[in-house]
């Protein structure tokens, strides 16, 4: 009976060095909750830098949401551009279709958008090939016109003698009026005279 006893008890030293130097664990270890304790425990346990980058990679697909500072976890939606506060490391299935909404909701604002935005560059084309057409219509305006008549009436000379009779006849004043402007029509005549050709 001592000897089996022994006996057991050297197997499981055996055994127990054996595991040992393998490295096999005896207690099974708590599967990751989360993104951040899985990449953590990746870190830890790989052996090189590529094994490391695989392993979170890993776990990347397997837990989306990440851990916020506030407590809670949030999901970046890259279709849209923007995160989401979920309940857990992975969006529910009521989260998702959540998520779905907004994205509807997210492309009908890009599609409203990029028709404004057509709408207003074609209005602009347009105005602007009117506004080019109407200017290449007008002309510029030239040089202004010189207007040049082409007969010119001359006043005939009068009969200063017949004038200066009837002028006379109503006073002394009218009489030196109608004689000195009778003068100066007279002058006027005898140059007019001399110019002409």
């Amino acid at each position: 009976m001592i000897k089996s006893r022994t006996v057991g008890v050297a197997l499981v030293c055996c055994a127990v060095s054996a595991a040992t130097w393998f490295g096999i664990r005896w207690w099974p270890q708590r599967a990751p909750q989360d993104f951040e304790q899985c990449s953590e425990e990746a870190e830890r346990t790989s052996s090189s830098e590529k094994d490391s980058s695989t392993l979170v990679a890993d776990c990347g697909k397997r837990f989306v949401g990440r851990r916020k500072i506030d407590g809670g976890y949030t999901y970046y939606d890259f279709l849209q551009n923007r995160h989401f506060d979920i309940v857990g490391p992975n969006p529910t299935p009521k989260e998702l279709r959540q998520f779905d909404e907004q994205y509807m909701l997210y492309l009908d604002a890009q599609r409203s958008d990029d028709v404004s935005t057509a709408l207003t560059e074609k209005q602009s084309r347009t105005a602007q090939t009117d506004f080019q057409n109407n200017t290449s219509s007008i002309s510029s305006p030239g040089l202004p016109l010189t207007i040049i008549p082409t007969v010119v009436p001359v006043p005939k000379a009068r009969n200063s003698v017949m004038r200066l009779k009837s002028s006379c006849e109503d006073g002394p004043l009218s009489c030196g009026w109608t004689e000195f402007s009778s003068r100066i029509s007279k002058f006027f005549e005898s140059n007019a005279k001399m110019n002409r050709p």
